[in-house]
């Protein structure tokens, strides 16, 4: 980050085109956009705003944290010295976590059948048991490629059973005998419109 902020100027300006805007968090291209900054300006400057948030990889900052940042640079008898002070305080970027096991090569053919007693695919309900977080998770990506591999299974099991409309025998005759009369009608009424 430069020793001097470039949008120093603009504080006013950005700040009320965030309190006007409908947008309730501000991605890094965002905040490039918006200051005019490059990449490694705008990361650095997230950082100092706080509140950073990893959704799905993407960095994002909430509008109240933002406009908070705003307040105190420009109120700031040295916005400069503010920027540095809140960036020697700042939290780390959070980083994404990734789950420490893949499926080993021999699994990925598993079917439903083959799943273990700890995953249970049941009607309207599907239970994993596991000893922790990385069990569980581990237990899911194998139901997750069972999944992909048995999908008839998987749906059939986790689907409730059809149910048949119990009828008795005249009701049935008397739908046959109303269709057949139907049909009847149909065809006499074709024949006369030949």
């Amino acid at each position: 980050m430069a020793r001097t902020l470039k949008w120093r100027n603009r504080v006013h300006e950005i700040r009320n085109r965030v309190e006007s805007s409908v947008v309730e968090t501000w991605s890094r291209r965002d905040i490039e956009n918006m200051f005019e900054l490059k990449r490694a300006a705008a990361q650095q400057l997230m950082k100092a705003i706080g509140g950073v948030q990893n959704i799905a990889g993407v960095h994002l900052v909430d509008r109240t944290s933002l406009i908070h940042f705003l307040d105190q640079i420009r109120d700031a008898e040295n916005p400069e010295d503010a920027l540095r002070e809140r960036l020697s305080i700042a939290e780390p970027v959070p980083r994404p976590r990734h789950l420490k096991t893949a499926l080993p090569d021999d699994l990925r053919c598993v079917m439903v059948r083959d799943l273990p007693s700890s995953i249970r695919l049941e009607q309207g309900r599907i239970e994993i048991l596991g000893q922790g977080a990385e069990d569980i998770l581990s237990s899911l990506l194998l139901l997750a490629q069972a999944i992909q591999n048995d999908l008839d299974t998987a749906t059939d099991r986790l689907n409730p059973p059809l149910r048949f409309m119990k009828t008795d025998d005249d009701e049935i005759k008397a739908l046959f005998l109303d269709l057949q009369r139907r049909e009847d009608e149909y065809l006499r009424l074709r024949s006369i419109a030949s």
